[in-house]
């Protein structure tokens, strides 16, 4: 539809509209207003009924002509107010007729108020006078009782044309009302109308007008409305395509510019304009950019420059423009390379560059640029934009240094924890050599045949325990600088409580007899099952209660209790009966080596233990803590995660089983190669070895020389150190294994290098066992004769295939 016809509809709409909205409410206004006219009127009427009373009063009592005239005057008055009420329904008629005959009724009634002349005496002979006074008497109150009688039905006649006014109101309101909705819905309409069908399109048109104005003659409106906007959009397009053509067809017609100019004079003058805008749109757009923004010639002069660029030279732009792009730069060579490397390769991007400021500030910058081209695709020059990254510079300069010295502080740090890690790895070996001499040859004199005498024995006793607590100490130092390292592997697993307390109590059974405290176990009915590493949990748990027995009363106990009811953790308390702690020593536990004044008592100790246990706890994902009172005792207590039981069989991870007593009687003599530098130890393993006659022990302090030997002599089992002159047992290891005569023999592992990391190296060196210094002699004898079983077995399961 035309445009033009839909405003002509909105107009006819609005003529029919607004003059029949207008007539309504016309119509319904002079129905209000002939309602309040004969609100009006009757309200008139009922007073003129009651001035009629007052001239009938008035009559009876001066009899004067001129009350005769009044009640005549209101007569006629009271009539015409009759005539002009409108009757519309028949209460109104009802009422009207009422007062008529009341009306009729007061002019019967009003003559005789009028006295006769000359009559004095009534028809009996009583005065005339008496007889009058008693006729006007009921009179007036006949006329009074009328006049009553017409202002009440005067009243409901006011009652009733209000209750119709109101209506007639409330009917004009509602009229009203709809005509504001209908000229609001009318506006709406149009405005909708205006905005789909020439509002939108004019941005159309403006957003067209922007394309062709930026160059691009071949953008088109493609308007779909069928109307003058649609026209005027189609030639507009028309249009367009004519300027396209025009300007692909403009190198044709160069010989014929003449006629063609001729032709196209107001195409170009458009051209002009639009030129003219563009030209202003770009230079709009180069001043509002922050960053400095330059046009070079191909002679390295400046062409045109922003404000960015004033502010960042601090020279005019009438000084700029004209002179040397590489005048105003630190480096005027880099500079000019810059600019030309634009023109040899068409762009740059991030060529840095110093500006230098008038003030002599330097602002360090990054240029990026290319060439523009005329249509031709002739260059004209070069458009450059820079970038201030002066403070980036400073920031990327500060981050370098911090990085630098990072990396210094990282390598100090990696390489100091190297050197503590030799030295922990070194310290175990050095410490463990000599100390698996004292507690191997104690051993062997407190299992010797011949039973040591009670002050021997006493002796033996005090070397075993003192060397075996030099060796907790030592693993306990070594158990922390591990965890401090971050290098201490766990292996979380479903644990339950009641089977770690089981063992535990067995570990530290003779040392609460020995004390005489008390342990009890409570709550341990329900498995209480957690999550973590099995090893260290028993490590924490014999520290705990090693700390209850040691820092106990004579006498008193030691109480564990579990409890899974606190949320998704399991706490498990370990209450003692001891002096306690008062609450400056609470704020100091679990520090490293802080006994907390017990350093003179009569317990041993480092101080270590405690910490240990809370680092393996927390590595464990959980909590500890303790609370303490002074005089009654200690809870030591920490939380682990709970969850479900689904620990595999311990028969999974079984150990291979160690050869009977029956079974090494009924053996063959056995060959075992020992390679050990250190003779101490060496004679340590000989007097193990004497007392099993079942076994020939070989032995070497070289590992070439064990290589050897091994060679020669194919043992059953070789028992190799690691720390060996010449060549390491790990690179022994594996010189035996690559020898096919050699590589089956098995390999045992018995070293004082001791740290997890030398433990699991000889695993995957390929050892099949890793022993550490000292020497306990069950687990020494036990692995010993397992591997020399296995070996038993598999070199009697090959016999038999090559008998076969």
């Amino acid at each position: 539809m035309k445009i033009r016809s839909q405003i002509i509809g909105l107009l006819l709409m609005a003529a029919l509209i607004v003059p029949l909205s207008a007539g309504v409410a016309l119509y319904l206004a002079r129905d209000v207003e002939a309602r309040i006219d004969d609100i009006l009127a009757t309200e008139n009427l009922g007073h003129s009924a009651s001035q009629l009373a007052q001239v009938a009063v008035e009559t009876a009592l001066f009899h004067e002509a001129r009350s005769q005239d009044q009640w005549h005057r209101k007569i006629a008055s009271i009539n015409d107010e009759l005539g002009s009420i409108r009757v519309t329904n028949p209460g109104d008629k009802e009422g009207v007729e009422r007062i008529r005959k009341n009306i009729d009724l007061m002019q019967v009634i009003f003559p005789r108020l009028v006295r006769e002349p000359g009559a004095n005496t009534g028809a009996v002979g009583q005065p005339l006078s008496e007889v009058r006074s008693a006729m006007e008497s009921r009179s007036v109150a006949s006329l009074l009782v009328v006049s009553q009688e017409i202002t009440v039905i005067g009243a409901e006649l006011i009652r009733g044309n209000r209750d119709e006014a109101e209506v007639a109101f409330r009917r004009l309101r509602l009229a009203i009302g709809l005509i504001m909705l209908m000229i609001s819905a009318l506006a709406v309409f149009a405005w909708k109308v205006v905005s789909r069908g020439v509002l939108r399109p004019l941005q159309d048109f403006e957003q067209g007008t922007r394309e062709v104005a930026a160059g691009n003659y071949a953008y088109r409106l493609n308007l779909a409305q069928r109307d003058e906007i649609g026209e005027l959009a189609a030639a507009f397009d028309a249009m367009a395509e004519r300027v396209e053509k025009s300007a692909a067809g403009l190198e044709e017609h160069r010989a014929n510019l003449a006629a063609l100019v001729l032709s196209r004079t107001t195409d170009l003058s458009t051209a002009r304009d639009i030129a003219e805008g563009l030209s202003e749109y770009a230079r709009s757009l180069i001043e509002a950019s922050l960053d400095p923004l330059v046009t070079i010639s191909a002679d390295g002069k400046i062409t045109d420059v922003n404000e960015a660029s004033v502010q960042a030279t601090g020279v005019p732009r009438s000084q700029l423009v004209g002179t040397d792009f590489s005048d105003y730069f630190t480096d005027p060579d880099e500079a000019r390379a810059g600019y030309r490397k634009v023109f040899s390769d068409g762009l740059v991007r991030d060529y840095p560059l110093a500006v230098r400021h008038a003030s002599g500030r330097i602002i360090d910058v990054l240029y990026n640029a290319s060439v523009y081209k005329d249509g031709g695709g002739n260059v004209l020059g070069v458009f450059a934009a820079a970038r201030d990254v002066t403070e980036r510079k400073r920031i990327d300069q500060t981050l370098q240094e911090t990085i630098l010295e990072l990396k210094g502080a990282t390598f100090a740090a990696d390489k100091a924890n190297l050197a503590k890690s030799e030295f922990l790895s070194s310290m175990s070996h050095e410490l463990r050599s000599p100390l698996n001499a004292i507690l191997g040859f104690a051993q062997l004199l407190e299992s010797d045949s011949q039973i040591p005498t009670p002050s021997q024995k006493e002796s033996i006793d005090t070397i075993l325990q003192a060397g075996w607590y030099l060796l907790e100490l030592i693993n306990e130092i070594l158990d922390l600088a591990l965890i401090e390292s971050g290098k201490l592997s766990l292996s979380p697993e479903p644990i339950s409580l009641a089977e770690v307390f089981s063992d535990c109590l067995a570990m530290i059974e003779i040392q609460a007899q020995t004390a005489g405290i008390r342990v009890s176990l409570s709550d341990f009915a329900h498995p209480y099952i957690v999550s973590g590493d099995m090893t260290r949990l028993k490590q924490v748990v014999v520290n705990l209660l090693s700390n209850a027995i040691k820092y106990n009363r004579v006498g008193g106990m030691v109480e564990v209790t579990c409890d899974a009811s606190a949320g998704p953790r399991t706490r498990v308390s370990i209450r003692d009966t001891g002096q306690g702690l008062s609450a400056e020593q609470l704020a100091e536990l679990f520090q490293p080596f802080n006994r907390l004044g017990q350093e003179g008592g009569g317990v041993q100790g480092t101080g270590i233990g405690l910490v240990v246990c809370k680092r393996l706890v927390e590595l464990m994902g959980g909590e500890i803590g303790a609370q303490s009172t002074v005089g009654v005792g200690s809870v030591f207590w920490f939380e682990l995660n709970t969850t479900a039981e689904t620990r595999l069989s311990d028969d999974a991870a079984a150990p291979i089983a160690a050869i009977t007593a029956e079974n090494r009687a009924a053996a063959r003599l056995r060959t075992l190669l020992y390679v050990e530098d250190n003779p101490a130890n060496l004679k340590l393993v000989q007097k193990l070895l004497a007392r099993r006659p079942d076994i020939y022990l070989l032995s070497t302090s070289d590992g070439h020389r064990g290589i050897e030997i091994a060679r020669a002599e194919l043992p059953d089992a070789i028992l190799m150190d690691i720390n060996l002159p010449g060549i390491s047992g790990i690179e022994a290891k594996k010189v035996l294994a690559d020898d096919p005569t050699t590589a089956r023999i098995p390999v045992i592992a018995l070293s004082a290098n001791a740290m997890p990391s030398d433990i699991e190296r000889g695993i995957e060196a390929g050892f099949i066992a890793y022993l550490t210094k000292p020497i306990k002699i069950k687990e020494f004898m036990d692995t010993l004769d397992a591997v020399l079983e296995s070996a038993h077995a598999e070199s009697a399961g090959s016999g038999g295939e090559e008998e076969v």
